[in-house]
C-alpha cells in the first residue's frame, strides 16, 4: 500500500499462475471453475490481510503478467484479484461505478509466471 496523494491510495499484490480465461471456461464442471477461483482468491486474501483495509473508489487496476497465455487469456487473474478485493471490503462493488479502467500488460520484467496487479483509487470519506 502506498499513499500517492492526501486522498488516494495504492494496494499491490503479486501473484503466481492462475488459469487462463480459455482453461478456465473449458472446465467441465462448475466446481473446477469455483474451486480455482477459492484458490486464488484465497491467494490474494493472504496478502490483503496484512494490510490496512481503507476503501476506496474510482479504482483504476494496472495488471502486469508474465503468462506463456495472450494478454487476453491473462485477464483471470484480475477478476479473481477484484473478487478478493471486494471480498476484502477495499471497494463496495466492482461495478463501473466503482472500478473505472482496467489495464492488462505483458511485461518479461517480472518473474515468469507472475502478475502484479496493483488498485489505485480515492479513499472513500
Amino acid at each position: 500500500m502506498r499513499i500517492l496523494d492526501p486522498r488516494q491510495l495504492s494496494y499491490k499484490i503479486v501473484v503466481g499462475k492462475v488459469p487462463s480465461l480459455n482453461a478456465f471456461y473449458a472446465s467441465r464442471h462448475w466446481t473446477v471453475r469455483k474451486n480455482a477461483k477459492d484458490k486464488h482468491c484465497d491467494e490474494v486474501l493472504e496478502q490483503l490481510y496484512a494490510m490496512d483495509c481503507v476503501q476506496i473508489t474510482d479504482v483504476h487496476i494496472t495488471c502486469l503478467v508474465n503468462y506463456r497465455y495472450d494478454v487476453d487469456n491473462s485477464i483471470m487473474v484480475v477478476k479473481f484479484a477484484l473478487d478478493a478485493f471486494k471480498k476484502w471490503g477495499a471497494i463496495r462493488d466492482d461495478s463501473p461505478k466503482y472500478v473505472k479502467q482496467i489495464i492488462l500488460v505483458h511485461s518479461e520484467a517480472i518473474a515468469k509466471d507472475t502478475a502484479e496487479i496493483i488498485f489505485e483509487g480515492v479513499i472513500v470519506e
